[in-house]
């Protein structure tokens, strides 16, 4: 009688799943190399997303008080991204101050001597300079990345965590 009580009570219980057993090379720490690419990734998300919010709000106080002058290009420099012109110019206020110009439009010949219409920030005039009539270097590419580098450490997360 007392094995058909036990029996019975088993019957009522409900079915237990199998506990999930670790592989056998898991351990504490076997998940840090994934963790660290999440972090890295994480990291490099956030800095390209507050790259392009820079740029972005860059070019808005160009677009919004920036006034346009007439320059001399004194040196030009090439690099990775294109050509950076030293392009020296006076303010509104009289002052002749010089500041980089990156990536000029295709339109504006780079080369030493040649003159050069920029659009400058009076309050800044030698950070915020850019090529009057280039295009302005457009930050959405940037932010595009940043947000892919962040949905996939998010995606990275979820399956590291599992």
């Amino acid at each position: 009688m007392v094995g058909e009580h036990e029996r019975q009570r088993r019957l009522d219980r409900p079915a237990m799943r199998p506990r999930r057993r670790r592989p056998r090379h898991s351990a504490p720490y076997a998940n840090t190399k994934a963790w660290a690419g999440v972090a890295c990734a994480t990291i490099g998300g956030l800095a390209l997303v507050f790259i392009t919010l820079q740029m972005y709000y860059d070019r808005r106080i160009l677009q919004e008080r920036g006034l346009v002058t007439t320059g001399d290009i004194v040196a030009v420099s090439y690099g990775r991204s294109g050509p950076t012109a030293a392009v020296r110019f006076a303010t509104a206020d009289g002052r002749t101050v010089q500041a980089n110009v990156s990536n000029p439009g295709d339109a504006t010949e780079v080369e030493v001597g040649a003159r050069m219409q920029v659009r400058y920030d009076p309050k800044d005039p030698t950070r915020r300079v850019r090529d009057a009539d280039g295009d302005a270097d457009a930050p959405w590419p940037v932010g595009l990345g940043g947000v892919v580098l962040l949905v996939a450490a998010a995606y990275s997360a979820a399956r590291v965590r599992t």
